[in-house]
């Protein structure tokens, strides 16, 4: 199992570390080539936070003029929160009992991830994104599912 906590602080470092022109240099790179696992990791996690969010605020209102309001209360929400808010009205569970833990965590730490790589423009590593986004994934369908709705990639 990878370190994610570490791994996450060891980017970081690097991040402070790096000069103006290694910095750059790896700005172009995730710029020409915006189909790799960074962006990818990024689409993921806020396709997953977007979703949530929108569950969340359909689940509390009543009506569609009530949406707005609504939303303005979930705006800056994390996404674990609003999952986990989710889950607790929708089926009284917590998320980490109804998709595993290590499924979980992995989603977890991929928001940590998706923050570092949108912020930092950097790369994880290879290794790192299968498991980050499969989590993801797999969370993603699992929501759709419950709310019956159909689930393609």
């Amino acid at each position: 199992m990878t370190d994610y906590e570490k791994h996450l602080s060891d980017l970081r470092q690097a991040y402070i570390e790096a000069t103006p022109d290694q910095r750059l240099h790896i700005a172009l790179q995730r710029i020409k080539h915006p189909d790799g696992g960074p962006n990818l990791l990024i689409a993921y996690v806020s396709g997953l936070e977007g979703f949530t969010r929108s569950l969340v605020i359909h689940q509390e209102a009543r009506s569609k003029a009530e949406l707005a309001a609504i939303y303005e209360k979930y705006r800056r929400k994390k996404l674990e929160e609003l999952i986990s808010e989710y889950l607790q009205k929708k089926i009284n569970k917590k998320s980490e009992s109804y998709f595993g833990t290590p499924i979980w965590q992995r989603v977890v730490f991929a928001i940590s991830y998706r923050n570092l790589l949108a912020h930092e423009c950097t790369y994880l590593g290879q290794e790192t994104y299968p498991d980050l986004i499969a989590a993801c994934e797999c969370v993603l369908q699992k929501l759709a599912e419950l709310e019956g709705l159909e689930f393609k990639i």
